[in-house]
């Protein structure tokens, strides 16, 4: 699905199929930007980009396993040729299994590194080349999670892969900054992106930690991604903004008082 090439700003969205993606290629979309959605998960890609179409929008939408280099060349080679040269990326493509670290294989270790951080890496370098050649400024906004400060049992490889997501935001604004590239990342908590993503007995446990008393909706996420991928967060670089309600804050524990 596409609209006509375009001379609005640019955007690539991976993982925009559903859940927080979605909705961060339908705002970026409302903000005036163009989106290309990569992601697995093909017929929600379309199904994404269309509904940006038929509000009257700019969309395309491709298959893209970022765990592929050549997928990721063809996303962005195919973006540029529908829509025009992408200045915006959201690294929103991610895995979320559970495996306890006893019984963890070498493969689902290796799954969720490949997607949440080669993947995001990969991207990035894509961006930030077309850019480079082109000679123009562009932002990266990844994507992290609380497990990057909060461990949980059963997510050492999430855990893991999400606090290297925010070490790599700060070495790319380092790297790309001078270029005119800025990289920042948002760090979302607990998030009603679909049904059944936790239990009812996990919800409720983790609302007990979350000073603000509510579950995350996608559009808590969305809105901060498309600040930081707007002028008006044209000095912020490096940063890991956390979109959690407070949960990082601390827990709910009072001293008693003798």
């Amino acid at each position: 699905m596409q609209g006509d090439r375009t001379t609005a700003p640019v955007a690539v969205v991976t993982g925009g199929g559903r859940g927080i993606g979605a909705a961060i290629a339908r705002q970026l979309a409302d903000n005036g930007m163009a989106v290309a959605i990569g992601d697995y998960l093909e017929a929600e890609a379309r199904e994404t980009a269309q509904s940006i179409i038929d509000a009257g929008g700019k969309a395309m939408s491709m298959h893209c396993d970022v765990r592929r280099l050549d997928e990721i060349r063809a996303l962005f080679a195919a973006t540029t040729e529908q829509l025009g040269l992408p200045t915006v990326l959201i690294n929103n493509a991610g895995i979320y299994p559970n495996h306890a670290a006893l019984e963890m294989t070498e493969e689902q270790w290796d799954d969720v590194l490949d997607v949440n951080l080669k993947g995001s890496f990969f991207c990035a370098q894509a961006l930030a080349r077309g850019l480079v050649a082109a000679g123009k400024p562009g932002c990266i906004v990844n994507l992290a999670s609380t497990a990057a400060y909060s461990a949980r049992a059963g997510a050492a490889h999430y855990g893991s892969s999400k606090a290297a997501v925010v070490a790599l935001t700060r070495s790319l604004a380092q790297e790309f900054g001078p270029i005119g590239i800025r990289t920042n990342c948002v760090a979302p908590g607990l998030v009603e992106a679909k049904e059944g993503l936790v239990t009812e007995e996990y919800r409720k446990q983790f609302l007990t930690m979350v000073p603000s008393g509510r579950i995350g909706r996608v559009e808590d996420i969305s809105n901060v991604v498309a600040f930081l991928a707007s002028p008006a967060a044209d000095y912020v670089n490096g940063e890991t903004i956390l979109v959690d309600g407070g949960f990082i804050t601390g827990r709910a524990l009072q001293r008693s008082s003798t």
